[in-house]
């Protein structure tokens, strides 16, 4: 059996554009935060809550649900002028027994402890990108200027989304932690581990760790949705272990190992798109043109290319210096032998 517990805070804004769907009827667990600083982004994150239930009470299954609840959204912002601009991000768990699978866009979480903190969501953000392709370290992720900057939303109209997945099998004790970014923002995973192996029930624990990130100053709205299992599954070759993207120390919340886990993942790696933080923002993201989509290309291809021409001037440095004393070297004998 599972059970569950979601708590939302307004934080510092002005209006709460998070929201949260429990239905244990369905099995279904979902957190939407609206895309900060557009229009209806309250109404929107509701909407993508709403749209992915009833598609799954329809019969459909959880990615195909997603999916038909951006093109529902989509289809309301086409007919509705005073929806255009609304986004979204989307995590949504749905469960049959204690099976579940991940479906989600943007940059909101899932996190699984199972005695140990594991991230088994990939952002669909800026940052991720950078680091995914090598151009920012691990360290970097939750300081870098742009760290807000998403790539998909729920609602955009001129651009196709992906609809990422995971899957896996909760475990007695086990604990799903569905999360919008103004969480783990703050109450970093140190604070939501700590909180994990404290004595609290799934009530408390929610409770705590979102007055957690209140207390140090949470700015952005903050959301948490917590499942917890109490139920062993009866054939243990039937347990499914959802794909890890990042395992967190127990003690220091740092990450770890993660050139093992980095090295363990599929050849079969999703095409990365670069993003120009010019173009998309956390205050505005923009429902891109193709002539938009072209800058967003040309401004990567000269990113590349500047890169690959600096580390190839780097490498022409010493090179360069031998020739040009070289070459002095040649023109005094020159004038030596003729002044000479």
């Amino acid at each position: 059996m599972l059970h569950s517990f979601a708590e939302s805070h307004i934080g510092q804004r002005k209006v709460n554009e998070d929201s949260f769907l429990i239905d244990d009827d369905l099995g279904l667990y979902i957190v939407a935060d609206g895309v900060g600083g557009m229009s209806k982004g309250e109404v929107a994150s509701r909407l993508v809550c709403e749209a992915t239930a009833n598609c799954v009470k329809s019969g459909q299954g959880l990615k195909q649900a997603v999916q038909s609840a951006h093109q529902k959204i989509v289809d309301q912002i086409k007919s509705d002028t005073e929806k255009q601009g609304m986004a979204s991000t989307i995590v949504a768990v749905l469960f049959k027994d204690n099976s579940y699978e991940v479906a989600w866009v943007g940059d909101s979480r899932v996190y699984i402890w199972d005695k140990e903190l594991k991230l088994i969501t990939r952002d669909d953000s800026y940052v991720e990108l950078l680091f995914e392709n090598g151009h920012i370290g691990i360290e970097d992720l939750d300081t870098h200027p742009d760290r807000n900057v998403i790539s998909q939303a729920m609602g955009i109209v001129r651009k196709d989304i992906k609809i990422n997945y995971n899957e896996g099998t909760l475990e007695n004790n086990q604990v799903l932690l569905l999360c919008s970014d103004g969480l783990y923002s703050v109450a970093v995973e140190k604070d939501i581990i700590d909180g994990l192996k404290s004595d609290q029930d799934i009530q408390q624990l929610t409770e705590s760790l979102v007055k957690k990130a209140v207390e140090k100053n949470g700015k952005d709205n903050i959301t948490l949705l917590s499942v917890i299992s109490d139920h062993d599954s009866s054939d243990a070759n039937g347990v499914v272990n959802p794909k890890v993207f990042r395992e967190f120390d127990s003690t220091t919340g740092k990450v770890k190992n993660y050139d093992e886990q980095k090295a363990g993942e599929s050849d079969n790696q999703d095409v990365i798109v670069y993003m120009d933080p010019e173009l998309v923002d956390q205050t505005k993201l923009e429902d891109l043109t193709p002539e938009e989509k072209d800058r967003l290309d040309t401004a990567a291809h000269q990113f590349v290319n500047k890169t690959e021409s600096n580390a190839k001037r780097s490498s022409k440095i010493t090179p360069l210096v031998l020739v040009s004393i070289l070459g002095l070297i040649g023109v005094l004998l020159v004038f030596y032998k003729i002044s000479g």
